[in-house]
């Protein structure tokens, strides 16, 4: 004979299989989570970018090398996605841009050179991140177009190309569309007013999609990172931005400030000071187009050539 449980236990299984798929839930990296004690395991996440990716599997590697544990959660997506994924400890290190991560913090910031930019990041940071010491390697924001483009109108600067609005048609990441650096910053400095029905959104962070839209006459101008192999491979022409609307952008690793140890900013700030522009450029131009390797393989040759892939103390 089988007998009921009383309606107590059964409500209190319940709860607790409730509390345990909470739990089971709080694993996705993206979940949120509690900070970890134990300084020698971090979680390090990335953009959905190529270079971002890189720059993460380098950060990764070079950690594993000092004898880390390391997890990866890399392609995340935008800053607005990343940024509080680092503080609910979903991830504990993310590459990011001294320029672009003030002006995410502090859109009112006027910085520039990069010296203003590292002060004013260090004053807009938030309580709970910190950041390391940034690299000489920068990748600024910049609007391109193509040299057809540029001969037609003369163009040089982004305030040639303002007199065009009502016939440009601009590619960008969606949150362009609202970031201080973007569409409102290039109409406030210089009277570049692209129309809502003139703007493309195109998710791919200035990559391949934006490049094909921009050549193929899709858009006029484009959102296209400086260190991108595109440039040149497509004859590209970057006006130039002399009033400073796309602030210095030093790569800098940002870091959850309960994940911040000594080891951790030694071995990065190592790195950092290795990472050149010129390197970028050749780490983005080894994973772009169908014989690019991918972006860990890029990483790990960096990382060996550099000489990261033994103990730092080593070195």
């Amino acid at each position: 004979m089988t007998t009921r449980a009383p309606r107590w236990a059964a409500a209190l299984l319940a709860l607790v299989l409730a509390v345990s798929a909470s739990a089971c839930g709080s694993s996705n990296p993206l979940g949120g989570g509690a900070a970890s004690g134990d300084l020698k395991t971090v979680v390090v996440g990335s953009a959905d970018f190529p270079e971002s990716k890189i720059l993460g599997e380098i950060y990764a590697q070079a950690l594993e090398a000092n004898g880390f544990t390391v997890g990866r959660q890399f392609g995340i997506g935008s800053r607005e996605t990343y940024i509080p994924a680092l503080q609910d400890y979903s991830i504990d290190l993310v590459p990011e841009y001294t320029g672009n991560l003030l002006n995410y913090f502090d859109p009112e910031a006027t910085a520039a050179t990069p010296e203003a930019v590292e002060l004013a990041l260090h004053r807009a940071l938030p309580g709970g991140l910190a950041m390391l010491t940034p690299s000489p390697a920068a990748d600024v924001d910049t609007v391109a177009v193509t040299a057809q483009t540029a001969e037609r109108w003369n163009l040089t600067s982004i305030g040639d190309l303002a007199q065009h609005s009502a016939e440009v048609k601009f590619g960008a990441p969606s949150e362009f569309l609202s970031r201080r650096e973007g569409l409102p910053g290039l109409k406030e400095i210089y009277g570049l007013d692209i129309a809502p029905h003139n703007f493309v959104a195109i998710s791919d962070g200035g990559g391949p999609a934006t490049v094909r839209a921009l050549v193929d006459g899709t858009v006029t101008a484009a959102n296209i990172f400086s260190t991108s192999p595109a440039i040149a491979q497509n004859d590209l022409v970057v006006l130039a931005d002399p009033e400073n609307n796309f602030p210095a952008a030093n790569v800098v690793p940002v870091v959850n400030s309960q994940k911040m140890s000594d080891d951790l900013k030694r071995i990065l700030d190592a790195v950092s000071a290795a990472l050149t522009t010129e390197a970028l450029i050749e780490l983005n131009t080894s994973v772009s187009g169908n014989a690019g390797i991918d972006p860990d393989e890029a990483a790990r040759n960096w990382v060996r050539d550099n000489g990261f892939d033994q103990p730092l103390a080593d070195k």
